[in-house]
């Protein structure tokens, strides 16, 4: 396929650059979908590693794998997506049994420029089937220091109690690069039980837990929403639903932490019902 074949979305990152998209055009999609279900029906998934773009998987179970340890490594591969290569994704699927035409095929329809574009639907399995050998690498060499592996998407972290566990980096990085990818060193992180480790979003120290300054910026909006429906101002319904997504991802993580803000979000839904008795008595 071609890059004509994809709409372009650029998306600004945190860091101040931008995540470019490649959607694909409706027949593309179409087409991407088919590939994904035949796949999926074949039972081909990620390895046991991966948590991201899998189903009964998330970032709450990859942060699972890392509770309460001494020493978390964190590290990132760089372009993720653009990294994985038709060579990747070709070998990945002729391991997987399938026959030489239906690889080509699915690769043609698959892959812009040599690399798994970001936003096609057929994107997140196929880079997760083209990295089990590398998981099973990163896997084995996890073990020989007694830590814990797993990843998410292109977040790999690697757990255990060994206060030295950071000297296995250097052959993180040998393995990732050995197998055509690059860690994006800037984003590598060493985090020690005595401060905050955070994986995917999570609180792993003691506790499965939301990380402290997300529970109150989440708090002050729902506080808010509560103060204008109190006070006769407008009601931001979008805002609500994003806030009711959030708790119910909060229940993921913590019951107990769920708890209070569930709470919360049932008062305002009962002011909304007192809201509109009100405005149908006065019609």
């Amino acid at each position: 396929m071609t890059g004509s074949d994809y709409i372009i979305h650029k998306i600004p990152k945190r860091d101040g650059s931008m995540r470019i998209l490649h959607e694909p055009k409706p027949a593309l999609k179409l087409k991407q979908r088919q590939i994904r279900r035949y796949l999926q029906a074949r039972g081909l998934k990620g390895s046991y590693c991966a948590h991201g773009f899998i189903p009964g998987r998330s970032a709450v179970t990859h942060a699972k794998n890392h509770l309460h340890k001494r020493v978390i490594i964190k590290c990132d591969i760089e372009d993720f997506f653009g990294s994985t290569t038709r060579s990747m994704v070709s070998r990945a699927l002729t391991n997987s049994s399938l026959d030489k035409e239906t690889v080509k095929d699915i690769c043609d329809i698959c892959m812009l420029n040599n690399a798994l574009p970001q936003g096609a639907p057929t994107s997140p399995l196929l880079s997760n089937l083209a990295f089990l050998d590398l998981d099973k690498r990163l896997s084995g060499l996890a073990k020989k220091y007694r830590a814990a592996y797993s990843r998410y998407a292109d977040d790999m972290c690697f757990s255990g109690n060994d206060p030295q566990l950071n000297a296995i980096l250097p052959q993180i990085k040998y393995v990732v690069e050995n197998c055509g990818y690059k860690l994006k060193d800037s984003k590598t992180r060493v985090l020690r039980h005595n401060r905050s480790q955070i994986v995917t979003g999570v609180v792993v120290n003691q506790k499965l837990n939301v990380p402290r300054a997300l529970k109150h910026n989440t708090r002050a909006r729902l506080f808010k929403l509560k103060q204008a429906l109190l006070t006769g101002q407008a009601f931001d319904e979008t805002e609500f639903t994003r806030l009711c997504g959030l708790v119910a991802y909060f229940q993921a993580v913590s019951v107990e932490t769920a708890g209070k803000f569930r709470a919360a979000v049932r008062e305002i839904e009962a002011l909304l019902a007192m809201s509109s008795r009100l405005a149908a008595a006065k019609s």
